[in-house]
């Protein structure tokens, strides 16, 4: 029998080719958010109960892995169903106006979901796989569950208040500075980071090779992905585009952390400087006090 491993990974990227064939077809990207919570809901599952024999007395490790599987899913669920909603409610996802025009890349879309599906799942195969029954590390999982859950709460409360601003009209054309958007410009993709550390905690001390340890890289992969490349660079660019004149908005950028609350310290992205005044945004009035010598990003979308 083929281990949890490639059942999986044939689940995964057999649910993506499906879909974006469909996709394709359909010329539609509307259910690609949906079909990716789908996937990790399925294989989180399918990892969990792969093989039990359910005649047997439940151990600790069933219990734990029945727990992740769990966790993984109200992750999922929350973000596909929110998700899902947003694309409705506006018509489309930016995302994929070109693609959705050339087949080939509107697939490579579809694999490249795969792969992110299979890392975030990848800890918590390695505990699904395990032979270990028990653990006296068992409070290492509890702490890692408690991440998970302080991180998505974060994400979600973000969300929701992301939401319930915008669907306001008189904040029409406005950036957000309340709630946890006044501690944060990115208070949902600090949740999203905190959870999948916290996943991978959960699963560390049922592990029973060290080469497991090395999933570590999964959720550093995912920060660095958020910070560095399609996520938080992405929005902070598009905020300075919109906002860029706003004295109001340059006060914020300079007062408020880009990712980690009330961590000004270490800023993961830095919007490029203009030709006029060093370490201030483009259209930035000379009038307005922001942090010396400190070179200013742009804020959330």
């Amino acid at each position: 029998a083929l281990n949890i491993f490639y059942v999986t990974l044939i689940l995964d990227f057999g649910l993506q080719l499906v879909f974006g064939v469909l996709s394709i077809i359909l010329k539609t990207e509307k259910f690609y958010d949906f079909i990716g919570a789908i996937t990790h809901i399925s294989c989180a599952f399918l990892g969990a109960f792969y093989g039990w024999d359910a005649s047997k007395a439940v151990t600790e490790a069933k219990l734990v892995q029945i727990i992740q599987a769990v966790c993984i899913s109200l992750w999922a669920g929350k973000l596909g169903a929110f998700l899902f909603y947003r694309v409705i409610k506006a018509g489309s996802d930016s995302r994929f106006e070109d693609a959705k025009k050339k087949p080939l890349v509107l697939l490579i879309y579809w694999m490249l979901q795969g792969v992110w599906v299979y890392l975030n799942i990848l800890p918590s195969l390695f505990l699904f796989y395990s032979s270990t029954t028990t653990s006296k590390l068992l409070y290492v999982s509890i702490i890692g569950w408690v991440l998970f859950l302080f991180g998505l709460v974060f994400e979600t409360v973000s969300d929701y208040q992301k939401t319930v601003f915008r669907n306001n009209p008189a904040n029409k054309g406005r950036f957000i500075t309340s709630g946890l958007w006044s501690i944060s410009r990115h208070p949902n993709y600090f949740g999203e980071i905190v959870l999948w550390f916290g996943i991978f905690i959960a699963a560390a001390p049922y592990f029973d090779t060290n080469w497991a340890f090395f999933t570590v890289l999964c959720p550093t992969l995912t920060a660095l992905q958020i910070s560095f490349f399609s996520g938080i660079p992405l929005l902070e660019n598009g905020g300075l585009k919109r906002w860029g004149n706003d004295p109001e908005y340059a006060k914020y950028l300079g007062s408020v952390s880009v990712l980690v609350p009330f961590f000004m310290c270490c800023e993961c992205y830095k919007v490029p400087l203009t030709a006029g005044e060093e370490g201030k945004p483009a259209g930035y009035n000379s009038t307005d006090q922001l942090p010396e010598n400190e070179a200013v990003p742009a804020a959330n979308v």
